[in-house]
């Protein structure tokens, strides 16, 4: 009798000090209550019971931290120059209001501007310096003042600073002023260029409103695809014109590959016949001239790499033009003619005879 009673005295006092939980403690879920059975000194002390109703009770051990290498030396040890650097631009706006945006015009059809652009340049408090290949119908929706730069070839330099002057002017007069550029103002544009050259000199940083490229826009309206299956899987695009008017590197020939050149048609010849020698272009390559596309005037003449250059002496083709090079030229103008003639509703309004061959 006094053994049962004592087993009982003994179970009641166990099964109190298990189920006890301090007044505003929080207990764990029952995957956890073995580790209330367990020493004290050798508990988790992740899993420690907190007192939320003293509010001088000490907080959790730390966790240990996660031992990254870059968290292995602390902040007052790293190294300043491998930490992240934050670049500070200039305002936007000048304290008199002055401020640019570069904008970019497409390849010249007035419905190919973006919606952005045109808000812009038909604002007519703006000042709106232009560069001389930007097309007349753009041209003629500007509101305010317009001034064009003439950057004719071998008078970049003297142009260029031309335009750096009249942006100066207008920003010493706290107006908003618009850089008007063909296609896009970051493709072989010097839109980089001027950038910095407004944040060094004139402490702004410009806007910069994306155009449609002619790099891509001229085949497409000349009803050339720069990529088709089974024919051109690689689209490449070039200048005629490195800095200095230095010639730059030629693309390698690959068959599966369309080369769009942007500002070359002025050595056009030189760059044919590099191309073949140097590059190892067949000489039957198939060549397109789209000159001023998406412009009423817009014509498309084709020909081979050992007779472009004649076709385009021919033709009187000039600026702005964009050149395409690739097998990719005949994949929709084979059938659209053969003799000269003007076809495909205006789009192609010449194609040289010497497609006949292609």
């Amino acid at each position: 009798m006094c053994q049962r009673r004592a087993l009982a005295i003994l179970l009641g006092t166990v099964a109190s000090s298990l189920t006890s939980v301090p007044s505003g403690a929080t207990a764990f879920a029952p995957a956890h209550r073995s580790l209330r059975r367990q020493n004290p000194s050798r508990v988790d002390p992740r899993f420690a019971y907190v007192d939320r109703s003293d509010a001088t009770a000490s907080s959790p051990p730390e966790l240990p931290r996660a031992s990254f290498p870059e968290q292995r030396r602390s902040d007052q040890d790293a190294d300043p120059s491998k930490s992240a650097v934050h670049v500070k631009h200039p305002p936007t706006h000048l304290p008199n209001g002055g401020r640019v945006t570069l904008v970019g015009s497409g390849p010249g059809d007035p419905d190919l501007l973006t919606v952005a652009a045109h808000k812009i340049i038909t604002d007519p408090d703006n000042l709106v310096i232009s560069d001389r290949l930007v097309s007349q119908e753009i041209l003629d929706l500007i509101e305010g003042e317009v001034r064009i730069a003439n950057k004719t070839p071998g008078c970049q330099h003297k142009a260029q600073a031309e335009i750096y002057d009249w942006v100066q002017e207008g920003l010493d007069a706290g107006r908003h002023v618009v850089r008007l550029k063909i296609g896009d103002p970051f493709v072989f544009g010097r839109g980089g260029e001027e950038v910095l050259h407004f944040r060094s000199n004139y402490g702004v940083e410009s806007k910069v409103v994306p155009g449609v490229s002619a790099a891509f826009s001229a085949p497409l309206l000349g009803a050339i695809p720069v990529t088709h299956r089974g024919v051109s899987n690689q689209v490449v695009m070039c200048t005629g014109y490195g800095k200095e008017n230095t010639s730059p590197d030629l693309i390698r020939y690959h068959p599966e590959q369309t080369v769009v050149f942007l500002m070359a048609v002025g050595r056009l010849r030189e760059l044919s016949e590099r191309l073949q020698e140097l590059a190892g272009y067949p000489a039957d390559t198939p060549v397109a001239i789209i000159e001023r596309a998406g412009c009423p005037e817009q014509r498309t003449v084709v020909g081979r790499m050992d007779n472009i250059a004649d076709v385009a002496e021919e033709h009187e083709v000039k600026p702005p033009s964009t050149i395409v090079v690739g097998n990719v030229v005949r994949v929709l103008l084979d059938e659209v003619a053969t003799d000269g003639e003007e076809v495909f509703a205006g789009l192609v309004q010449e194609v040289a005879a010497a497609s006949s061959t292609l």
